[in-house]
């Protein structure tokens, strides 16, 4: 009898010890981690169990982490404990975990980050900077130097164009799987097309342009037809396309079509993207429509700057050209206030009454003793380009 009593108190006492044991199994801090292949780290994190007493031993424990290079550790009250361990990219590394208070425990870890990213070649040439990575690139959108996109011609390249001034930049870059690299490029400066408010005076030559395009005048094509008078029609692509056959008698009376954009935006308030887009966008219209593609334009307003020049270059044309006097109602007005004079560049529009305001400028130079010439790219030899801005047109 008193044996089976002694059997009966054992095997309560072992139900109670193994009602403990797992009582206290369950209330143990788990452990959680992450990876972050963007700074090639793992966070090792304590978090509570879910027996009785569970937030009040994790308040008790303390974590620590050994096998990688401890940059971060602290103890949350509340939360439990969290260590941020730097690991190295590309390798298996083992971390062991180790729990310290009411409940110790130990664990091991094993954990494989991506392979560093790295620049495997790196190619400079006159259109800008082409780096090949190790790794396949998500396509993320940047600004570069405040001008151009970065673009991704292959998975593990990316190209960045030239801008219309030099620079220096670090871009970020970010792979597929997560990592991260910077890579320091330098962008070369694109050509720019200089701009010329002033001609060859050679011959004593005067040189007529009139812009737009809106409102094409039978009575300057006759005058054209009549005394071969060179005219420079500086068009814009959607102002021509309403008029194609006077344009194009136009250019079989001996006239000269230049580029004037789309539709006649201040280049100077957009991106070099779009301002190539209106350059050359209207220089292949206007050559499909009458023949010849435009080596020459003019900005609208009379505005430019870098990036206005340096979207001419991508949009195909040779020269830019300004003016130095206007020709309008009001007669004929100098950028100096004297009498027109040889390499004078003469600024008109296709407006009612150009015919009109065409003559009296014809009487104006010849008396002056001047002669309108063709105006060509080969007109500026050795003429000083502008550097600022003109208003007006």
């Amino acid at each position: 009898m008193v044996l089976a009593v002694v059997l009966v108190l054992v095997g309560l006492a072992v139900a109670w010890l193994g009602q403990r044991a797992d009582a206290a199994a369950v209330a143990a801090p788990g452990v959680t981690w992450a990876v972050h292949p963007a700074s090639n780290t793992v966070t090792v994190r304590l978090v509570p169990g879910s027996g009785p007493g569970s937030r009040q031993i994790l308040a008790r424990s303390r974590l620590s982490v050994s096998g990688g290079q401890i940059v971060f550790l602290r103890r949350r009250s509340a939360d439990g404990a969290a260590a941020r361990v730097a690991v190295p990219a590309g390798q298996r590394t083992q971390l062991v975990v180790q729990v310290r208070g009411p409940l110790p425990a130990s664990r091991t870890l094993t954990v494989t980050l991506p392979p560093a990213l790295r620049v495997i070649t790196y190619r400079r040439g006159r259109r800008g900077v082409v780096v090949t990575m190790s790794g396949a690139l998500r396509h993320v959108p940047h600004r570069l130097c405040g001008t151009d996109v970065v673009s991704f011609p292959a998975p593990h390249r990316l190209a960045v164009a030239s801008s219309p001034q030099r620079c220096r930049a670090r871009l970020r870059v970010y792979a597929r799987d997560g990592e991260q690299a910077v890579v320091r490029v330098a962008v070369p400066a694109l050509p720019t097309i200089p701009l010329y408010s002033f001609a060859s005076p050679a011959g004593h030559a005067v040189y007529i342009t009139v812009d737009d395009g809106w409102t094409p005048s039978p009575q300057v094509l006759a005058i054209m037809r009549s005394s071969r008078l060179p005219v420079t029609a500086f068009l814009i692509a959607q102002a021509a396309r309403q008029n194609l056959p006077y344009w194009r008698a136009f250019v079989l009376a001996g006239g000269t079509v230049g580029d004037h954009t789309v539709s006649h935006p201040d280049l100077t308030r957009l991106s070099l993207g779009q301002a190539t887009a209106q350059w050359g966008q209207a220089r292949l219209a206007l050559g499909h429509w009458l023949g010849r593609d435009p080596e020459m334009g003019r900005p609208p307003y009379g505005a430019f700057d870098p990036t206005v020049q340096a979207a001419a270059y991508r949009g195909g044309l040779k020269v830019l050209v300004g003016w130095s006097a206007t020709a309008d109602s009001d007669g004929v007005q100098t950028w100096d206030g004297r009498p027109l004079a040889a390499g004078e560049i003469v600024l008109l529009h296709w407006v009612p009454g150009l015919g009109q305001q065409l003559t009296r400028l014809l009487a104006v130079i010849r008396a002056r003793h001047l002669h309108p010439m063709p105006l060509t790219p080969a007109s500026f030899a050795g003429i000083a380009p502008q550097r600022r801005s003109v208003s007006g047109d």
